[in-house]
């Protein structure tokens, strides 16, 4: 029902969210992006559109994508960047969800014009940039020419890989890489949110069986189900968590 009715409200939608004309490293990317003041703030900024949502669920599964491809659109949401070892590279979203609940969300893919200027993870920013097929997509489809504009600054502690960040989706694919590519990650630190599955595994936020991850820690673990950030370093397939924190605000 649920999708049968998001397929009908995309009809009304789709144009109205592509409003402007037509026609591979590792690390942490750092630099300024465009120019001009921005809030600062410490809580991750999260977007909820559920138009975007719809547009994005008819573009990569609905067949949608002709009528949008060589066009330019901007897209406001949470950006992040996540390393993807398999091929080798970095790549950039903005991502969102749809409501409040959490349970679906959506992220654009983007190649930066400018990647030395670039804002912290989990900032919230306006991406404007022209939608492309191409095959080096994680999904073959992504925004060329990206420019940034910082609306927020997220200010949070560095680290190698910063799981918080990112929508579930994002997370998941994240966290997939470093399952299958260790040697890539190894002795990074990272962060990463979900659920206390155990006392030495914690799985994703949202969805039973989507992803569990296994830690260990010399702190402290609360009961099951209790949402919690992990803030450790990579070894093996394991994370050796030094810090275990009891969040809310994700």
């Amino acid at each position: 029902m649920k999708k049968r009715f998001a397929l009908l409200l995309s009809v009304l939608l789709l144009l109205s969210l592509f409003g402007c004309s037509g026609s591979g490293e590792t690390g942490n990317p750092e630099g300024t992006p465009s120019e001009g003041s921005a809030e600062v703030s410490d809580t991750l900024p999260t977007v909820l559109n559920q138009s975007e949502y719809v547009l994005y669920q008819n573009i990569f599964f609905s067949d949608a994508a002709d009528d949008y491809l060589g066009k330019t659109a901007t897209k406001e949401g949470t950006f992040t960047w996540l390393y993807d070892a398999f091929n080798q590279r970095t790549r950039y979203y903005v991502w969102g969800y749809m409501d409040a609940t959490k349970c679906c969300d959506w992220q654009w893919e983007f190649v930066p014009k400018d990647p030395d200027k670039l804002p912290a993870n989990g900032s919230l920013v306006k991406m404007t940039g022209t939608m492309v097929w191409d095959e080096a997509a994680l999904d073959n489809i992504w925004f060329i020419d990206a420019e940034l504009e910082l609306k927020t600054a997220y200010e949070s502690t560095p680290c190698d890989v910063d799981m918080t960040t990112m929508d579930a989706t994002l997370e998941r694919v994240q966290l997939q890489n470093m399952q299958y590519k260790p040697d890539a990650f190894k002795g990074q630190t990272l962060r990463i949110y979900g659920r206390i599955a155990s006392l030495d595994s914690i799985q994703h936020p949202y969805y039973d069986g989507a992803w569990n991850q296994k830690f260990v820690t010399e702190a402290e673990v609360p009961a099951m189900g209790t949402m919690v950030i992990l803030t450790g370093t990579w070894q093996g397939d394991t994370i050796q968590a030094g810090k275990v924190e009891t969040t809310k605000d994700y």
